[in-house]
């Protein structure tokens, strides 16, 4: 192995394949490192904890082809302090690591390539192709409903449904709420379907490592596993076995009571009631905050016995019945900031009935579902 590379490309290709680095000490030790190889002007990073895997591929300055893996923790927190010019790296005669940089260098222990295990393979029979920029922002608005419980694996994974090759769907609950979007792709119907679920895990490091522009991201599935690939990326992930929630059934279909309100407004409101709506001397963790909706303005309440009282008021456009409920301000808050909407739309039936919030703007096909907390 021997090649050159600038600092700054070579540092962005180490910290994308980190994320896939696990923090478990149960892994074998091969787990913890980066395998980096060199090949026909290019150089392929590699990582992976075995539930996610990443590659990146790098242009480089190849002069001999070769593998080896580097121990991630201190291999990516050297190249951070690296100075920003041409890096020359090579293996030593002993198996080590040799990394040039100006008139200094550094050694570094590495293991054997042969023992990292192989990305999974996919076959091209099963993709699809969709804009980069679509499937993030479907990402980004359900995964703030997927569960961090891992003694319930399939609520900490995100449904992805295609039904005739061009329209995608994403759903997330963590039974407290839920999450769903929908994409309408530029294709033809096709006999594509599938429903899988995906790590949340998986797609929130999609969300974050590719760019979102007006590329493509394709998608390979597989039986138990699913890749994702664009910007000279790849990301595989295990799929979560199991039957995921009827999602349809929990969604209500009418409402009593339709709130119309300016999306800031609320979340303003709500930042600051939050503040008082934990009441650590009762032990109560609900955060949970009262809407009072009334004809022209919706009463936002919280209390808290150490702390003190808060109510304000903001204008709304009400159809239908008044209505007092209470929710947890979290999970009205993480919705609020997924939707990037002036307005948004509440839909509510009764104080113990599930809230349906969307954004109005007749594009976005999404809705968020929160269940109420019971007033006391």
């Amino acid at each position: 192995m021997k090649f050159s590379i600038d600092q700054a490309s070579f540092l962005e290709g180490v910290q994308i394949v980190q994320r896939a680095i696990s923090t478990k000490s149960v892994l074998p030790p091969i787990l913890s490192g980066i395998y980096m190889e060199s090949k026909d002007q290019n150089i392929i990073l590699k990582a992976t904890d075995l539930e996610i895997g990443i590659e990146c591929v790098l242009s480089a300055n190849v002069s001999e082809n070769g593998s080896t893996v580097l121990p991630a923790r201190y291999f990516v927190e050297l190249v951070k302090k690296l100075p920003n010019i041409e890096l020359h790296i090579e293996e030593g005669d002993n198996g080590q690591i040799r990394i040039g940089y100006g008139k200094s260098e550094v050694m570094l222990n590495a293991f054997s390539a042969d023992e990292f295990p192989p990305l999974q393979q996919f076959e091209e029979k099963n993709m699809l192709s969709l804009p980069k920029d679509k499937l993030i922002a479907a990402i980004r608005n359900v995964s703030i409903a997927a569960s961090s419980d891992y003694t319930r694996p399939i609520f900490t994974g995100i449904l992805l449904e295609i039904t005739d090759g061009n329209l995608l769907k994403l759903v997330a609950t963590d039974t407290h709420r839920l999450a769903y979007t929908e994409v309408r792709l530029d294709k033809e119907p096709s006999d594509f379907n599938t429903s899988i679920i995906i790590p949340s895990k998986s797609l929130i490091e999609i969300s974050r490592i590719f760019n979102m522009d007006e590329g493509e991201v394709t998608i390979y599935l597989d039986k138990n596993k699913i890749l994702f690939e664009a910007d000279h990326i790849k990301i595989t992930s295990r799929l979560i076995e199991g039957k995921f929630v009827n999602y349809k059934q929990v969604i209500p279909e009418e409402f009593t009571t339709r709130v119309r309100v300016l999306r800031k407004e609320l979340n303003d409101s709500l930042e600051r009631a939050s503040l008082l709506s934990r009441d650590d001397l009762s032990k109560r963790k609900h955060n949970t905050v009262k809407l009072s909706i009334q004809e022209e303005v919706m009463d936002i309440s919280s209390k808290s016995s150490q702390i003190g009282e808060l109510e304000e008021m903001i204008p709304v456009f009400l159809e239908g019945k008044t209505l007092d409920i209470g929710f947890n301000a979290r999970y009205l808050l993480d919705v609020l900031r997924v939707i990037d909407t002036e307005e948004i739309v509440i839909d509510l039936t009764t104080e113990l009935s599930p809230g349906i919030l969307r954004p109005v703007d007749g594009q976005d096909q999404s809705l968020f579902l929160v269940l109420p907390i019971r007033l006391s």
